[in-house]
């Protein structure tokens, strides 16, 4: 409506009356039938707040409508007042505003629209000196083709931008923002919340917040079926804290890219959801708080990489699955921290996350806590964390106030992975239950800590796996192994791959040695180094015969399982059951009583077939004492008298066998009884001697395990 300043309406004629007196033009007792508001011009307000008729005095306050109905377009592009001093404030509350209103480039000292319904705000590095306020605006239209959308970007606010309650929304058929502030700079704070709702993108790329961004019980709608819908993007923007918790919904990705925030990120209780995609992106966030995340859901990926948290990251609670397949029964990475920094503790305990939890190379100044969480991801890896470096523990345990919304116990299903991890403190787990299949196509579960260095003790309760699980602690180290050994490591037939796994020393209650070899017992492939290293921290614990046990069990599986041949097994085997390897003085006093009674044996039998003869050739009789005669043939060092008296031979009277001839006109005969003597009475004094040399090893004590 074209505007003539010399022929006022009788509303109009109101408004200059009641902003003369500093007082709202209230129209709301004047509504038409139906409610219908009576009519401003805009043309009419413009003149107005640029106080281009000295009669039209506008005081503090400003301009003030309540229940009007603005005709026209309200445009104050570049306009700021007499002498740069800015335009007065402008409140239309509850009102009907057909048309964009366009404040781009324009200064003023304060902006309200709160309640009214309008189309389109324009304000392109406007600049307002107090508080903007679209509380509650909502968007105007045909039914079924309501729009409101603002455009922000670069504008400059001083006071709070608050527009709780606010419904904005595009085109159904356009790609505009529902809110364009990229670059917006707001002294106060910025209020999304108490029921705001926004069908379209809201973008704050590189916006700057003083305050708090405070997204309470908001919805953000903007998802689309590629995952390529955003709903919020502060990527770049510098904000002093940021709320989306307490029945905030986004469906579309939500941003947050190399974004400053002084404070702490609030999601708890909140719904993200952007399925086969990112749905929370905090990639390189600096973020000078916390992270509370409590019993927030999140449908997609949510993505820390290379964040830098100055305190706790914590999703207790959290449910997080990111489904790769409309069917839902395969998972992408759900949680992904690759290289973050959280300076605090990293809580995930009562977590339910379907999909791959990965940490890869994060640094955690805290502890780093799972206890009754459901890590999901059945053929894949549920938890990855190689490299990762944890401040304090590493724990699978409920939490002391007993928080474990999905039952009493932690369930990993799939594997778990801290290969080459630096943990500053314990590794515990307790109540943990491992479930296959594992990845890589294994058919039980996978739990690695291969590599890993642990500054404290590792304590092992209560696991529950299956007979085809692993546990892999292959090269890691800890100060002392804690554990239950039969409840600890799950079930006997799940394989512990050990070798090279050290400890300082076992502090676990009722230690038993054969307990302990049984658990040894189970690495998949042999390898000498877990039952040297048991002996040696036994050894250094004054338990000298239980390690030297544990070293004998260990010579004995060797010979079973990793013999080089047959003839190594044949000699091992034997060097087993003589000496025990050189380690058992009972198996070898054992088997030098047994070999001196076969030789005395011997002796008798010779004697009695007229094979033991003097010198002379006579049957020896009485002439030796069987034993010393025994002892001084397989003790070649030592002399007793014996073996000059008698040897073997033939007395006229022996009942020996004649042999067989090897041929007819040679003396050599076969198997002849005299020369079988002598072969027997040879081979005894070599085995004699080599006996000899076994116990001198045995009784020594050289092959026992020594103190370091």
């Amino acid at each position: 409506m074209a505007f003539d300043a010399n022929d006022l309406s009788p509303h109009e004629h109101f408004v200059v009356e009641r902003t003369r007196l500093g007082e709202v033009a209230d129209f709301t007792p004047m509504a038409g039938p139906g409610g219908v508001k009576p009519a401003v011009r805009a043309g009419f307000l413009r003149k107005l707040l640029l106080r281009l008729d000295e009669s039209w005095a506008v005081h503090a306050p400003g301009v003030r409508l309540r229940g009007a109905r603005i005709e026209g377009a309200l445009d104050l592009t570049d306009c700021s007042g007499a002498g740069g001093a800015g335009l007065p404030a402008l409140a239309l509350v509850e009102c009907e505003i057909a048309e964009p209103i366009d404040i781009s480039h324009s200064r003023l000292a304060r902006l309200s629209l709160a309640d009214s319904r309008l189309t389109g705000l324009d304000g392109v590095e406007a600049q307002i000196d107090g508080e903007l306020d679209l509380c509650n605006v909502a968007p105007l239209g045909a039914p079924g083709l309501e729009t409101l959308t603002a455009k922000l970007r670069g504008t400059r606010i001083d006071g709070d931008f608050a527009a709780r309650g606010a419904k904005f929304a595009r085109a159904i058929d356009s790609d505009d923002d529902a809110l364009m502030l990229q670059s917006i700079e707001i002294a106060g704070s910025l209020l999304f919340d108490e029921g705001f709702d926004a069908f379209g993108r809201i973008w704050l790329v590189d916006a700057r917040v003083s305050g708090i961004v405070s997204c309470v019980g908001g919805q953000f709608l903007n998802r689309t079926d590629d995952a390529r819908g955003e709903a919020l993007n502060f990527d770049g923007a510098t904000l002093g804290a940021l709320m989306m918790s307490t029945k905030f919904k986004a469906e579309g990705a939500v941003r947050l890219l190399s974004a400053r925030i002084a404070g702490d990120v609030i999601v708890s209780d909140g719904a993200f959801r952007n399925e086969f995609g990112i749905a929370l992106n905090a990639s390189n966030a600096d973020i000078g708080g916390m992270v509370i995340g409590l019993e927030t859901k999140v449908a997609g990926q949510l993505s820390l990489q290379g964040a830098k948290i100055a305190r706790n990251l914590d999703l207790r609670g959290a449910e997080i699955a990111h489904r790769t397949t409309p069917r839902g029964d395969t998972f992408g990475r759900a949680l992904d921290a690759t290289s973050a920094t959280i300076g605090g503790a990293a809580l995930l305990q009562g977590a339910n996350v379907k999909g791959e939890v990965f940490f890869a190379d994060a640094r955690i100044g805290g502890y780093l806590a799972f206890g009754g969480g459901r890590f999901i991801n059945g053929g894949a890896w549920a938890i990855r964390a190689p490299n990762v470096r944890v401040g304090g523990n590493l724990t699978f345990k409920l939490a002391e106030d007993g928080f474990a919304p999905h039952g009493q116990k932690t369930v990993i299903e799939g594997g778990a992975k801290f290969a080459r991890a630096r943990i500053d403190g314990g590794l515990s787990w307790s109540a943990l239950e491992l479930r296959g299949p594992g990845p890589d196509g294994a058919k039980g579960a996978l739990f690695s800590f291969a590599d890993a260095t642990i500054a404290g003790p590792v304590q092992a309760r209560a696991l529950t796996t299956q007979q085809d699980a692993l546990i892999d602690v292959s090269g890691a180290s800890c100060s002392a192994l804690d554990d239950d050994v039969k409840t600890g490591w799950g079930v006997e037939g799940a394989r512990i791959d050990l070798d090279g796994f050290a400890y300082a020393r076992i502090d676990s209650d009722g230690e038993r040695w054969r307990q302990r070899l049984n658990w040894l017992s189970r690495t998949p492939k042999f390898s000498s180094q877990p039952f040297t290293h048991a002996a040696r921290v036994y050894t250094r614990a004054g338990h000298r015969e239980d390690a030297r046990r544990i070293l004998l069990a260990q010579h004995d599986r060797r010979t079973r399982v990793a013999s080089a041949g047959p003839f190594t097994w044949l000699l091992s085997s034997l060097f087993g059951a003589i000496a025990g390897y050189g380690l058992s003085p009972p198996r070898i006093a054992r088997s030098l009583a047994l070999f001196l009674a076969l030789g005395v044996f011997g002796v008798l039998t010779m004697n009695a077939q007229g094979a033991l003869v003097t010198p002379r050739g006579a049957q020896c009789n009485g002439a030796v004492e069987p034993a010393l005669y025994a002892i001084d043939v397989a003790l070649p060092v030592i002399d007793l008298g014996q073996e000059s008296r008698c040897g073997p031979g033939r007395t006229a009277r022996a009942e020996l066998s004649p042999g067989m001839a090897l041929a007819e006109t040679s003396d050599w005969r076969l198997f002849e009884g005299a020369a079988l003597w002598k072969w027997a009475h040879a081979l005894y004094a070599i085995l004699g001697a080599i006996l000899t040399v076994l116990a001198v090893i045995t009784f020594s004590g050289v092959m026992k395990p020594k103190d370091e």
